[in-house]
């Protein structure tokens, strides 16, 4: 019977997991104690105790206190004795071999979809386990040693510390320390082929040192070495049996011991057809290795390319979710890197918080641009925010967004500024309320996803009252339907009440943009937005494609467009102070054929299509009025206001206003002002 192995792919795959953290530490040795685990690794956030009872009830184990004392990492290693599904030993394996953050993914989700995949007998980590496990079998054999199942689920830098203590040859010793002493990636080269060279050095030397073998006898020797390397290409100790084979038959055994169609198979099964002695010698020395780099090549492909698909698949049902935008974007980006850059997003990156932390805002009209938001154990409700947001406003209208407590096909919102407080419907109100680890919380603290009926929008289900979505009504979120059971169910607005926008974390409504997203006139006089929300003193201003909108906490946010704004930036009317923020909207005059905007300094501006547009303040404007504006016979202003060493004067279609400046009297004329046309 020929044994199935692949070192090689289980070289590939390896190659191509993303750096992990030491993982359950090897028993120490004074003379070189390891180093400490980095500030980001004791950082890490642990499971809960509710996670690790989910964790282990779902392999129907109890987890009593001796589990569930344990850190995360000592956690999944417990489990993992216990279990019995392969994908979920698979899982777990990669898990405890990587970060501690993959261990605590491990135990929030990792277990139970592994679970999944064991039910419906879909093999996927189980594969992926079994090569790292030969990988870094085929190191311990290198140098002679069989090393134990719990040995090799070890983290890299855990094996390479353990096969430092376990190597004779001084070379294979300074090897593993230097690798034990570096990054992963110089961890995993040690185990591919470091070793192989530094135990070949060993043996090289021992040979030499030995003065009184014969040539012939340290021939037999390196004959013998070769073939106990070659052996360990494919994760064999080599016996006493198996050194004392010819060449031929040495080769035939590899042949055996290979997995049919790969690379070294192929290149053992044509050694064999040989019968030149030469090319059996030439398969031990050299041969099984390029035929092993083959193998490399071919296996780090076909996972790139498994890893492409299942990170595609897990961008199309994040998008098709609705409730994951920065997660899809996360995935794009991905999807644009190369085999690493996808490897590490499947492992880690998925399930960082940056992905996964998103906001609820409301698309009812008069409530666009309002969060779901609220303090633990209060109910939630809509709100949107301070007029003029500062750093670090948004998060409690942030929420992580992660498989549904009840049903992973669905969502749970956990609180970021309460973390462990998920939104839970109770009696039909819709709490923030800290989970008791009961069936009945985690039911109704999961909400199914569907798309909504506004382009961009969601509903969500409540998973423990089916028919009910989340709903805002007078200002509070409730599990509603609209069968008119209760004032929340009132059928009017329902429709659009239980649609949802989904962005991004933190998020912030200033009072311009409440204004343009609830005033649809406003929104069609200014455009779309073109810059960003900018602050200037006490006074915030964001600029539209037609127009512009302003706000100060004393005149609220009012809109400028067109002439009138233009003529308003160029005389740099905000820094005035006759001007500063508009107090109107820009707004038709009472006579017909003219708009205007007043401005909290007391100054205005007015606009006419034969005109222009032009501010007028002051003891001028002041005039203007008692005159009765635009009725009087001076008719609109004509021109910017001039000055003189004696007056401040401006023109109007049938006249002029002058202020003297040595008293301020105020005169008004049907002539124009001196020395202008």
């Amino acid at each position: 019977m020929r044994r199935r192995t692949n070192l090689a792919v289980a070289a590939a795959v390896t190659l191509a997991l993303a750096t992990g953290l030491a993982g359950t530490p090897a028993p120490a040795v004074a003379a070189t104690p390891k180093p400490a685990a980095s500030a980001a690794t004791a950082a890490a956030p642990e499971s809960t105790m509710e996670d690790k009872v989910r964790a282990a009830a779902v392999l129907g184990i109890l987890a009593g206190d001796d589990l569930l004392v344990l850190n995360d990492r000592n956690f999944v290693i417990a489990l993992w004795r216990q279990a019995a599904g392969s994908e979920v030993r698979a899982s777990a394996e990669l898990a405890f071999a990587g970060t501690d953050l993959e261990c605590t993914q491990w135990i929030k989700t990792g277990v139970h979809e592994a679970k999944k995949r064991d039910d419906v007998k879909e093999i996927r980590d189980a594969e992926i386990a079994r090569q790292a496990r030969e990988l870094k079998q085929h190191a311990a054999a290198t140098i002679g040693i069989a090393a134990e199942p719990e040995l090799l689920v070890q983290s890299y830098r855990d094996f390479v510390y353990a096969l430092w203590q376990r190597a004779t040859g001084p070379k294979v010793k300074a090897a593993a320390l230097t690798a034990f002493g570096g990054d992963e990636a110089a961890q995993k080269e040690f185990l591919l082929n470091g070793i192989v060279t530094a135990h070949e050095q060993d043996q090289q030397d021992a040979i030499d040192a030995d003065q009184a073998a014969s040539e012939a006898e340290k021939a037999r020797i390196a004959a013998r070495n070769a073939k106990a390397n070659a052996a360990a290409v494919l994760g064999i100790v080599a016996t006493e049996n198996v050194l004392v084979l010819s060449d031929e038959n040495f080769v035939r055994e590899i042949w055996n011991r290979a997995t049919p169609g790969t690379e070294v198979a192929i290149a053992a099964e044509t050694a064999l057809r040989s019968s030149t002695a030469a090319d059996w010698k030439a398969f031990i020395d050299t041969g099984i290795y390029e035929a092993n780099r083959r193998d490399i090549a071919i296996a780090l492909q076909k996972k790139a390319d498994a890893d492409r698909k299942r990170l595609n698949e897990l961008k199309v049902k994040a998008d098709n979710s609705k409730v994951h935008p920065a997660l899809v974007a996360a995935a794009t980006s991905a999807l644009a890197g190369d085999a690493g850059v996808v490897d590490r997003f499947l492992r880690v990156g998925q399930y960082e918080d940056r992905v996964l932390r998103q906001s609820l805002r409301a698309e009812t009209p008069g409530t666009r641009g309002g969060y779901v938001r609220g303090d633990a154990g209060a109910q939630a409700h809509i709100d949107f925010g301070p007029a003029a947001p500062q750093p670090g406003d948004g998060v409690d209208a942030t929420w992580k967004v992660v498989p549904g407590l009840a049903d992973f096909d669905c969502h749970s919102f956990e609180s970021v500024s309460s973390p462990g407080s998920y939104l839970r419907q109770l009696d039909f109100k819709v709490l923030i309320a800290a989970s008791d680890g009961s069936d009945r919380f985690r039911s109704d603290a999961t909400w199914c996803s569907q798309s909504g009926t506004v382009a961009g929008t969601v509903t969500l289900e409540s998973k423990s009252a089916p028919g009910r979505f989340l709903r805002h009504y007078g200002g509070a979120l409730y599990a509603a339907d609209k069968s008119g059971a209760h004032p929340f169910d009132a059928p009017n607005a329902y429709d659009q009440d239980r649609l949802w926008h989904v962005d991004g974390e933190n998020p912030t409504t200033s009072a311009i943009q409440r204004r343009w997203l609830n005033d649809d006139a406003i929104r069609a006089r200014v455009g779309d937005p073109a810059a960003d929300e900018v602050v200037d003193g006490a006074v915030r201003y964001r600029d539209f494609t037609k127009g512009r909108l302003v706000w100060s906490t004393a005149t609220g946010v009012k809109e400028l467009e067109g002439n009138i704004l233009a003529k308003y930036t160029e005389r740099d009317l905000l820094h005035s102070a006759a001007f500063g923020a508009p107090t109107t909207d820009e707004t038709a005059t009472p006579a017909g054929g003219g708009r205007y905007n007043h401005f909290a300094g007391g100054g205005s501006i007015y606009w006419t299509s034969t005109t222009g547009a032009h501010p007028v303040s002051g003891g001028i404007k002041d005039r203007w009025r008692a005159l009765d504006w635009e009725r009087s016979y001076l008719g609109y202003p004509a021109a910017d206001p001039a000055e003189s060493t004696a007056a401040t004067c401006q023109n109007f279609q049938g006249g002029s206003v002058s202020v003297r400046k040595s008293d301020g009297v105020v005169t008004d004329s049907r002539a124009r002002c001196v020395g202008t046309p």
